[in-house]
């Protein structure tokens, strides 16, 4: 785990590194981790919080990722009451989809309900499908239910998952991800420190805290 926390803040070294800003061998003029955070942050549509708080977490996962789902109901909610209700953390989401077709229609379906102002919404209501449901059946017909299930307009999202609309951003987003070194969900970027796995509270809290000291 170590070793792939290692490779994924190289992996984001190299790929900032690679538009020219920084010589590779001018050790005293490389980024800060959190002049490296700014290009993913850019890139992030969905966030929890508020924008200015000091420290951003991004968070790579897929649906269908059973730690994932655990972290979801177990210590997202531990680091929202602690940080992001205090203005302190921002959260923020990325796709990384490696568990096959009904995980991409997963992500699909939570940016066709994002075009409904109701991605998180539905986030949680996948989450609540694999963590506390013990079910991993992520068809269209169930996604389209649980849009139902969240009194979005039915035949607006049925059109939008139906078409893949969100097909290329998702693949996009995984494509991106791989690129700067993530691997395995759930990984984290925290002010540009990765983070890999489900860790308890306690890890993400001494993180967090790290993060929010002034020159980190």
């Amino acid at each position: 785990m170590l070793v792939g926390a290692v490779m994924l803040f190289v992996g984001i070294l190299i790929g900032y590194l690679g538009h020219g800003s920084t010589a590779p061998g001018n050790q005293a003029n490389q980024p800060k981790p959190a002049t490296l955070m700014d290009p993913i942050v850019s890139q992030t549509r969905h966030f929890k919080g508020d924008p200015k708080a000091p420290v951003t977490m991004v968070e790579f996962s897929d649906f269908q990722c059973p730690y994932c789902g655990r972290f979801a109901l177990t210590t997202i909610p531990e680091i929202e009451n602690a940080y992001v209700k205090k203005g302190l953390v921002r959260l923020g989401y990325q796709h990384f989809i490696f568990l096959g077709e009904e995980s991409q229609w997963a992500a699909e379906a939570s940016e066709c309900a994002a075009d409904q102002q109701n991605f998180w919404p539905y986030h949680d209501r996948l989450v609540k499908r694999l963590a506390a449901e013990n079910q991993r059946d992520f068809s269209k017909e169930t996604l389209k239910a649980f849009a139902a299930e969240l009194k979005l307009e039915p035949k607006a999202f049925a059109s939008c998952l139906d078409s893949g609309k969100y097909a290329s951003l998702v693949q996009g987003e995984t494509t991106r991800a791989q690129a700067v070194g993530v691997s395995s969900t759930p990984t984290f970027l925290i002010n540009g420190v990765p983070l890999v796995g489900a860790q308890p509270f306690s890890v993400f809290q001494k993180a967090l805290e790290q993060a929010a000291k002034p020159g980190s």
